[in-house]
Formats: structure tokens, sequence, C-alpha cells
């Protein structure tokens, strides 16, 4: 069953909600311009934000801060996102992370092998902010959090 959540943007709305900590969320890319767009699109969710360029990047911030979510491409120099699923989930502080796989891997062989790997969710690119959103919210739902609002059109 397909959910759809909307964003209120009334100040009115806001006033109400009392200020929650943000999720942070790892993102891992080496292309530059989908970890700014991830970044953009989330942070105006109230997300909390930190990017890394290869796996190698990514496990040094896994093993320094905490995370609510892992978003991670496959195809990157140094350590590969099948390298960087692996770790993560032979490590007792982060395997039970979420983990999304944001790739241009796009065979079910590969989508397969994310989720026998651990993967929590697989989106191929070119992706869109609704899949993205999508994601998320059901990484979050599934750890009991609450939903998180949103809508297509949001800005």
């Amino acid at each position: 069953m397909l959910r759809f959540f909307f964003i209120t943007l009334s100040s009115s709305k806001k006033s109400i909600i009392k200020k929650k900590k943000a999720k942070r969320i790892l993102v891992v890319d080496d292309e530059e311009v989908i970890r700014k767009f991830v970044k953009i699109q989330l942070g105006k969710l109230g997300f909390e934000i930190k990017e890394a360029e290869d796996g190698n990047k990514a496990i040094e911030a896994l093993g320094k801060e905490n995370f609510d979510l892992l978003i991670c491409d496959i195809m990157m120099p140094n350590k590969n996102g099948w390298e960087v699923i692996k770790e993560v989930r032979s490590n007792p502080k982060t395997r039970d992370l979420p983990i999304i796989v944001l790739t241009a891997k796009n065979e079910d062989k590969d989508m397969f092998k994310g989720y026998e790997l651990g993967a929590s969710y697989y989106i191929t690119k070119p992706f869109t902010k609704a899949q993205l959103l999508y994601g998320i919210q059901l990484m979050f739902q599934e750890e009991g959090g609450e939903s998180i609002e949103w809508s297509q059109s949001t800005p």
C-alpha cells in the first residue's frame, strides 16, 4: 500500500511542533552533484547531512560519528559500496544501521546482491526526489520512528 505524506508550511503548525533532534544521514557518492542534491533536498526537511566521496571516507566517518541512515553509491574509487555494506554489517556498532543503496547499477543481479549483503532499500539512478524521500520514509518507519511529512511538490 502506498502512502503519501504532505508537509504543512503554515506558521501555526510549526509553532506547536516540538523540536526534535535531527536525524543524521551519511551520504556516500563519488559524484559531488549527487551528494549536493541529496543534501539540499534532505536539509530542507530538517535532516543533518554529512558527505563522504568514497568508501574509505565513509568507513572513517562511521567510526567517528553516529548516524541514523547511510545512503551509499556502489561504483566508487578506493572502496566500493559493496565493501562498505559488508563492513557496516560486520561491525557491531553499525550492523543495524539502515542502508539505502543509490546507484546506477540497475540490473536485477545487482539489486539482489545489494539486498543479500544487507541493503535495506535500493534506488537506481537516475532517481527522483520522491523515490529518495519514500525510501527514507520507509527506513525511519521501520525503526519505529515517526512519519516524515513530505510532498512531491515540496520545493
